[in-house]
C-alpha cells in the first residue's frame, strides 16, 4: 500500500457577522468617549466633518486592506503587507511604528479611563491610569482565557448604548448651537481630522484573521467596508448630538462631553450609563493594545528583524511575556510624559503613516509580477481609491503639529538604522521596493521563458564566441552589423554606396552568423544598420527588436575589444536591456560552470542563465558562496541555508555548492576558477552608482585564465536607467536635426 500523505488545512469558521464584529470592535473604543471634547475645542461643530473625513480616508484604506488580505498567502496585518510590498527596511519602520501606535493608543485609553472614573471618584487621573495599566499588565502577563468573548460582549454593549444615545439626542437637538459652524477656520477641520485619526487605528488589525474567514473574497471586503461605514456613522452621530446639545463654550472645556449630554438627557442615571460605557471602552482599548503587543515583535522576529528572545513564551502562562512587559513599560512611561491630546496626536501620526504605506502597498503589489500574490478581491476603483487614501492621509500630516511629525521622522530613522545595523544581511524578504517596481523579485523559470538576444557584430575573428554564447542562452538571435556613416554623408547615400561596394568583411560576418547558430533560421535575424553613431544604433535596434539581452565581448587588447571598443561604456551605462560581457573565448566543450553567488539580483540572474547554459551543454553547475570569516555563526548558518535552498530548487540540473570563508572574495573566486571551464559572476555595481562594470568582476576578468561571463541586469530606477532615457531623447533630437539638414 502506498504511503498516505497527510494534508494540512486551516479551518475557516468566521462568517460575515463575526468578522464584522471583530472589525468594529477594534475601532469602537476610547476615541469616541475621550476625543469629542478635544475635537470640538479644535474645530467647533465642524469637528463633525473631521470625523467624516477620517472615515472616508479609512474607507479607502479598508478597501486596499481587503485586496491585500485576500492576496496574501497567510494573515499578518499591516506589518506583513507592507514588508512584502516594500521590503525588509520598510518592515522595520512599520513594525516599530505600528507597535508604537498601539502603545500610544493604550496610554491614551488609560488617561480616558481616569477621566471617566473621576466623574464619580475624584482620584487623580494619573494615579488611576497608572494603576489600571499595572492591573491590565498583570492580567495579560499571566494570560486570560476567553478574552475574545469578553471583548465581543463589550462591543455589543457599547454599540447598544451609543445607538440609544444618538436616538435620544436626535430628539432633543438645538440647531442654534451649531452656529457658528466653523468658528476656528476651515483649516481647523483637517487639523482636527489628524487629531482624531487614532479612533480608526483598529481597522488594520482585522487583516490578522483573514485566513479564518469563510468565502474571504466576499466576506472580507464586506466586513472591512461595513465596519468602517458603521463606525463612521456612529462617530458622526455622537458628534452631532454633542454639538447640538452642549453650548460651544462648555463643549470645549469638558473632558467627558458624553457624560454632560447624558446628564441633560436622563440626569444621574444617564451619567451612570455613559460612565459605565466609557469605562468599558477605555479598558477594552487599553487591554487590546497590551493583548496585541506581541504581534508586531513576533512577526519581526520571524523575519529576523527582531531578536527571538523578544517573543519568548512563558513556560507556565504560555504568554509572550517579554513583549507584554516591554509594551506595558512603554505604555506607563508615556503617561508620565504626555497629556491626552499629545497622546492622540502622536498615535494618529503613526496611524496616518500606516494608512499611506498600506495604500502604496496595494498599488505596488497590483503592478508587481509576484506569482503568489493573487487577490481574490480586486478594488474595482483602482487606483482612485488608493490615491484618495494616500493624498488624504498626507494632507493631514503637516497639520498635526511639529512634535508629532518630528517624533514620526525619528521613528523612521530608528527603523532604517535598526535594519542597517541589525537585520540587513539576514532579514526577509530579501527584495526591496525598487525590486518589486522593476519586477525583479522572483527567479525565472528556465523551462518557460524565451530569451531574445542581440549580438553587435564587427570583427569575424572575435564574434564567433559571442554568437555561440548567444545561441546557448537565447532562443532568438538578432545579429546587428552597424555601418558607421560620417556626419557629412546622409544615411540613404551610405546605404546605396554599401550595396554598390559591399566589402568582403561584411559577407564574412553574415556567413559566420548563419554558421554559428544551432536553431532554425526563422528564429534569427541579421540586420545591417546605417547610423552616424554605433552606440546609438545598438541602443535603438535593441528597443525596436525588443530584445532581452545584449551580448558583448571584452578582450585583453583594449579591455573591451575593438568590435565594440569605444561604444562599450555608453551601452553599459544607458541600455535598457540586460547585458552579458564575455571575457575570453568559450571552450569547445563546457563540462562545468562556476557561479559566484551572493543572493543579489545580478547574481540570481547569473545563476538562471547558468542553468540555461547547462540545459543546452549538459554541464554541471557549482554555486560558489564566499563568507567573511568575521561574520557571526548565526549569519553564517543563514547564508549556508540560503545556498542550500538555491542548489536544491531545481530538478533536472546537476547543481552542487561550495561555501568558502575568505577575507578576499577575489582570491577565492580566482582559486576556484582553476577547476572550472567557465566562471559566471553578477555585476557588483550598485543601484544609483554609475559604473559600467563593478570593480570585483573587473578584477576577476583581468586576472582569470578561464573565460568569464559578467551579467548586468537593467535597472529602470538606476543611473543607468535614467541615462538611457536621456540618451534616447538626445538620439531623437539628433535625428530631427539631421532630417532638417538633409531637406
Amino acid at each position: 500500500m502506498a504511503d498516505l500523505q497527510p494534508k494540512e488545512r486551516l479551518g475557516r469558521s468566521l462568517g460575515f457577522f463575526p468578522t464584522f464584529a471583530i472589525g468594529t470592535g477594534t475601532m469602537i473604543g476610547a476615541g469616541i468617549f475621550v476625543l469629542p471634547g478635544i475635537a470640538t475645542a479644535s474645530a467647533g461643530p465642524a469637528a463633525i466633518i473631521s470625523f467624516i473625513f477620517g472615515g472616508l480616508i479609512s474607507m479607502a484604506t479598508a478597501i486596499s486592506m481587503a485586496e491585500l488580505a485576500t492576496g496574501m498567502p497567510r494573515a499578518g496585518g499591516s506589518y506583513y503587507f507592507i514588508s512584502r510590498a516594500m521590503g525588509a527596511v520598510f518592515g522595520a519602520i512599520i513594525g516599530i511604528g505600528a507597535w508604537l501606535a498601539l502603545v500610544f493608543k493604550g496610554s491614551f485609553a488609560l488617561v480616558g479611563l481616569g477621566d471617566y472614573l473621576f466623574v464619580f471618584f475624584p482620584i487623580p487621573v494619573l494615579v488611576t491610569a497608572v494603576s489600571a495599566g499595572i492591573i491590565l499588565l498583570f492580567i495579560n502577563y499571566r494570560g486570560a482565557k476567553s478574552s475574545g468573548s469578553l471583548q465581543n460582549a463589550i462591543v455589543i454593549c457599547l454599540f447598544a448604548i451609543l445607538i440609544l444615545f444618538i436616538i435620544q439626542g436626535a430628539l432633543m437637538l438645538d440647531t442654534t448651537k451649531f452656529q457658528p459652524f466653523v468658528p476656528y477656520g476651515y483649516s481647523s477641520i483637517l487639523a482636527t481630522t489628524g487629531l482624531i485619526f487614532i479612533s480608526y487605528l483598529g481597522i488594520t488589525q482585522l487583516a490578522a484573521i483573514s485566513e479564518e474567514v469563510k468565502d474571504p473574497s466576499k466576506n472580507l471586503p464586506r466586513a472591512f467596508i461595513a465596519s468602517v461605514a458603521s463606525v463612521t456613522i456612529l462617530y458622526t452621530g455622537v458628534m452631532i448630538v454633542i454639538n447640538g446639545m452642549l453650548p460651544l463654550e462648555k463643549a470645549v472645556v469638558t473632558s467627558t462631553p458624553l457624560v454632560d449630554v447624558a446628564d441633560i438627557m436622563m440626569g444621574n442615571i444617564g451619567q451612570i450609563i455613559i460612565v459605565f460605557a466609557g469605562l468599558l471602552a477605555t479598558i477594552s482599548t487599553a487591554n487590546a493594545a497590551i493583548l496585541a503587543s506581541s504581534r508586531f515583535p513576533f512577526a519581526m522576529g520571524r523575519d529576523d528583524l527582531m531578536p527571538k528572545w523578544f517573543v519568548e513564551i512563558h513556560n507556565k502562562y504560555d504568554t509572550p511575556y517579554k513583549a507584554i512587559l516591554v509594551t506595558g513599560f512603554f505604555m506607563l512611561t508615556l503617561l508620565l510624559l504626555f497629556n491626552v491630546e499629545q497622546l492622540a496626536k502622536l498615535g494618529s501620526t503613526f496611524n496616518i503613516l500606516i494608512f499611506v504605506l498600506i495604500n502604496l502597498s496595494a498599488v505596488i503589489l497590483r503592478r508587481s509580477s509576484l506569482e503568489w500574490y493573487q487577490p481574490s478581491f480586486k478594488d474595482p476603483f483602482y487606483p482612485l481609491t488608493q490615491i484618495i487614501g494616500i493624498l488624504g492621509s498626507l494632507l493631514l500630516l503637516p497639520l498635526i503639529g511639529l512634535m508629532p511629525l518630528a517624533f514620526a521622522l525619528t521613528v523612521v530613522v530608528i527603523g532604517i538604522m535598526w535594519y542597517v545595523y541589525y537585520g540587513k544581511e539576514k532579514a526577509i524578504p530579501k527584495y526591496n521596493v525598487l525590486d518589486l517596481i522593476e519586477n525583479d523579485v522572483l527567479p525565472v523559470d528556465s523551462t518557460v521563458d524565451r530569451i531574445k538576444v542581440l549580438v553587435p557584430l564587427a570583427n569575424p575573428e572575435h564574434e564567433k564566441d559571442l554568437l555561440k554564447l548567444a545561441d546557448k542562452v537565447g532562443d532568438e538571435i538578432v545579429g546587428l552589423h552597424v555601418i558607421r556613416v560620417p556626419g557629412q554623408t546622409t544615411l540613404l547615400a551610405a546605404q546605396e554606396a554599401y550595396h554598390e561596394n559591399k566589402l568582403e568583411i561584411d559577407d564574412s560576418l553574415e556567413k559566420q552568423f548563419r554558421e554559428c547558430l544551432r536553431l532554425p533560421k526563422h528564429n534569427h535575424q541579421y540586420i545591417v544598420a546605417f547610423d552616424h553613431s554605433v552606440s546609438n544604433s545598438i541602443l535603438e535596434q535593441s528597443e525596436i527588436e525588443d530584445v532581452d539581452i545584449i551580448v558583448m565581448g571584452w578582450h585583453e587588447v583594449d579591455r573591451f575589444h575593438q568590435t565594440v571598443g569605444n561604444v562599450a561604456n555608453k551601452i553599459l551605462t544607458t541600455s535598457k536591456r540586460h547585458i552579458l560581457v564575455l571575457k575570453g573565448y568559450l571552450p569547445l566543450e563546457i563540462k562545468n560552470i562556476t557561479v559566484a553567488y551572493n543572493e543579489k539580483d545580478n547574481s540570481k540572474y547569473s545563476f538562471y542563465l547558468a542553468k540555461r547554459l547547462a540545459m543546452r551543454t549538459g554541464s554541471s553547475i557549482k554555486i560558489l558562496r564566499i563568507i567573511d570569516p568575521d561574520q557571526n555563526d548565526e549569519v553564517k548558518e543563514e547564508i549556508r541555508e540560503q545556498v542550500r535552498k538555491a542548489a536544491m530548487n531545481d530538478e533536472g540540473f546537476n547543481i552542487t555548492y561550495e561555501i568558502k570563508e575568505k577575507y578576499s572574495t577575489e582570491d577565492a573566486i580566482l582559486e576556484a576558477s582553476k577547476e572550472t571551464d567557465l566562471i559566471m559572476i553578477g555585476d557588483s555595481s550598485q543601484r544609483f552608482k554609475k559604473a559600467f562594470i563593478g570593480t570585483l568582476p573587473q578584477r576577476i576578468a583581468k586576472h582569470s585564465n578561464k573565460p568569464v561571463i559578467i551579467v548586468k541586469r537593467y535597472k529602470p530606477l538606476s543611473k543607468e536607467g535614467i541615462s538611457s532615457v536621456i540618451a534616447k531623447l538626445k538620439l531623437n533630437k539628433n535625428k530631427i536635426i539631421k532630417k532638417i539638414k538633409d531637406k
